[in-house]
């Protein structure tokens, strides 16, 4: 019996895209089907993942895919003089039209894989840039096993240097086939013309469209003449192989929400109706409907966040979370703190049901401009054993950090993905330390406030570095990822912004320093040499704190006799405390009232928490409790009160102290952006005119250098 090779019209739809996708994952192309290639890069503006299935899973990229938007269309509505489309193309697949040749493939870089079926023949048309370019299969991405020679493509289709191409091939065997290129072509289809049974039902998949109010597709079907005989084809909707007493198709079938539309072909005996007695083995066809929405677009201005759906007037409702919190649904909120936000709309379908949009993901900085120095190291951490990833490991016993945390205050710097190395190895550590923030996946971002600039020093552990043993001095050295902009020792380039990427060259290459400007920045994972490892980050702000008054001098004093300070010789203090004392200064009832803070800033970062007291001539208190982890500890003047009697440093537990500075810092009457704020605690508070106010003042204020609404 004669076969007819005909073809299922499957066009397009909105398949998702799995990106934890293999090629094992494949749906094996059973109908035929065709694939429009600027659908899939629409039309030329996104690229195709790699490792990620399309086309409703039938195709799989294991490289990723390029696109482009200049190499022309090709129409298999239009007969060409090239021979490009024939006749009996124009007749099978005219009502595609014309589309772009936009999918790239490119040797064995860009590569797609399909699963066919014996006797399937694969068509197909693209841009071959004037030359001798054409496709390839084999069975491997590398396209090293061809499944055919360069003489046989050439001599199956229309190719040469006629600006555009078809290639016709056909399997011998079911299995997975990989497309490349000789050289580099631009695909508009790929049609795979399956080796079908007789009277297999040609089926076609519509475009998502939204008319009265509710979203639809419609899935038609074309009943196919089985050896010259016509055909009755019936179909079901809920999964289930359609039978005698199934619907008889007769019109296009609308979808409103996901599912499978199946038919099934019987031999036309000339009633009118289908009999069981005339159905036609293996003349089957089925179209998974399914529905996609594009994600909602997160705009964030400062702490003020918005978020905007193209569905608001489509039914849509949009849900936000921040961070780990449940969904909320709503447009818009107010952070208090830097947060990784996502979003998502839902999309109601009248009864039929709802649909989720793709998520979208934006990370929201709520962040004070670096104003005194910081200092980012590893402050808590057990280091044991990983029993886990010794038993797999090839070089010996492997650690980890368990409850592992750093000194970052939150409204300085925004961390996520914090990862944690141990350096077992004493050859490869800095001061013996064995725990290091893993520079994988983890982002730190800061903000430097324009105008400012600061110098940034970062310590890595020395097996960061390419070959901290090698004379070579580029060897020796290490490098970092801050937004995007790699910084490294030796050598001093600038980049287009003015950022310093290296000072001097230090001795072990593992201690980078370099400059910023104004703008915030994320320290990211840097791929060159393997994870960065590293034991400190500390920044400094470039320009001297000429608005300050020292006072480390004056804190001679403790408040219980268990307690001892000592005053060294290279001008810091040692503070021996016990829980609750207090290492104080006697202030006397000094005027303060032009400063806003005073500041104290410790040698490392503590291991236990403190608490800054302050003591006014009225009697009144100020406290600012600050958590373990702190490489700087500061507390707020009260406003309005310009007489200081006592100040005093506590620790909540007994231990050392080593403080390098202790520091009153001035106001500022500068203008940064507006936030609503409780009522202001500050040493100073200034009018929109400069003038000084008092904490009753109510409108806006400029208060730390920043303008405020105080109610």
């Amino acid at each position: 019996m004669k076969k007819l090779f005909t073809l299922a019209l499957a066009l397009l739809g909105f398949a998702g895209v799995s990106n934890a996708a293999t090629v094992d994952e494949l749906a094996v192309l059973k109908h035929s089907y065709v694939l429009v290639g600027d659908d899939w890069t629409n039309n030329g503006t996104e690229k195709i993942a790699k490792n990620a299935l399309f086309g409703d899973n039938h195709f799989f990229t294991p490289t990723g895919h390029d696109k482009a938007t200049n190499k022309g269309s090709i129409d298999l509505s239009s007969v060409d003089e090239l021979g490009i489309v024939t006749e009996e193309i124009a007749k099978k697949y005219g009502e595609y039209g014309s589309h772009l040749n936009s999918l790239r493939l490119k040797t064995s870089q860009d590569v797609f894989a399909i699963s066919v079926t014996a006797k399937s023949k694969v068509i197909i048309f693209y841009e071959n840039n004037k030359a001798l370019r054409y496709p390839i299969f084999a069975k491997d991405a590398k396209l090293e096993n061809k499944l055919t020679s360069d003489a046989d493509i050439k001599a199956s289709g229309e190719i040469g240097s006629k600006g555009y191409g078809r290639i016709e091939w056909t399997a011998e065997d079911d299995g997975v086939v990989y497309v490349g290129a000789e050289n580099q072509i631009f695909v508009s289809y790929v049609i795979v013309e399956a080796n079908e049974a007789p009277g297999t039902p040609q089926v076609k998949l519509g475009d998502q469209k939204f008319e009265g109010g509710l979203w639809y597709r419609e899935v038609s079907c074309k009943a196919v003449e089985a050896e010259g005989f016509p055909t009755i084809v019936t179909y079901t909707t809920d999964g289930t192989a359609p039978t005698a007493a199934s619907p008889v198709y007769t019109a296009p079938i609308k979808c409103y929400n996901n599912m499978t539309v199946k038919f099934q072909a019987f031999m036309d005996l000339g009633t009118g109706a289908a009999d069981e007695a005339a159905i036609l083995p293996g003349a089957d066809n089925e179209v998974p409907v399914s529905f996609a929405f594009d994600a909602p677009t997160i705009n964030a201005d400062g702490a003020n966040v918005t978020i905007s759906s193209p569905y608001a007037e489509q039914n849509g409702s949009n849900f936000y979370k921040i961070g780990d919190a449940d969904a909320v649904k709503g447009d818009s909120f107010s952070l208090t703190e830097s947060a990784t936000v996502s979003a998502y709309t839902e999309i109601a379908n009248g009864s039929y049901g709802t649909f989720l949009s793709k998520n979208s993901s934006k990370d929201v900085y709520v962040l004070n401009p670096i104003k005194s120095k910081k200092i980012i190291a590893v402050t808590a951490g057990e280091v044991v054993l990983d029993e886990e990833a010794t038993e797999t490991s090839t070089t010996g016993p492997v650690y980890k950090v368990e409850n592992g945390a750093i000194s970052a205050d939150k409204m300085d710097f925004f961390v996520k993905n914090l990862e944690f190395a141990v350096v077992t190895n004493e050859d490869y550590q800095v001061d013996g330390e064995t725990r290091y923030i893993k520079m994988n996946n983890t982002n730190i971002t800061f903000m430097v406030a324009d105008g400012d600039s600061v110098t940034v020093k970062v310590v890595c552990s020395k097996n960061s570095c390419k070959n901290i043993d090698s004379e070579s001095a580029s060897d020796r050295q290490c490098v970092i990822n801050v937004s995007g902009t790699t910084y490294m020792v030796p050598g001093t380039e600038v980049d287009d912004k003015g950022n310093t990427l290296g000072l001097a060259p230090n001795e072990g290459g593992n201690v980078i320093e370099f400059g910023l400007t104004g703008g915030t920045y994320t320290f990211q994972k840097y791929s060159g040499t393997g994870n960065i490892l590293i034991k400190s980050i500390e920044i400094t702000p470039a320009t001297a704190e000429s608005e300050t008054l020292d006072l480390i001098d004056r804190f001679t004093s403790c408040w219980n006799g268990s307690e001892t300070n000592t005053h060294n010789d290279d001008g810091t203090v040692t503070y021996n405390a016990v829980q609750w004392g207090g290492l104080a200064a006697w202030i006397g009832g000094e005027d303060w009232s032009e400063y806003e803070k005073i500041v104290f800033e410790f040698a490392e970062p503590t291991t236990f928490a403190t608490q800054i007291f302050l003591q006014y001539a009225d009697g009144t208190e100020t406290k600012a409790w600050i958590n373990d982890g702190a490489a700087t500890a500061e507390c707020t003047l009260e406003a309005g009160k310009v007489a200081v009697n006592q100040a005093a440093l506590q620790c909540a537990e007994a231990g050392t102290l080593t403080i390098t500075k202790i520091y009153l810092v001035k106001a500022s009457a500068g203008i940064s952006n507006m936030q609503a704020v409780a009522p202001v605690r500050s040493g100073a508070i200034y009018n929109l005119a400069g003038q000084k106010v008092d904490a009753n003042y109510r409108g806006v204020v400029i208060v730390n250098g920043k303008k405020m609404l105080q109610k």
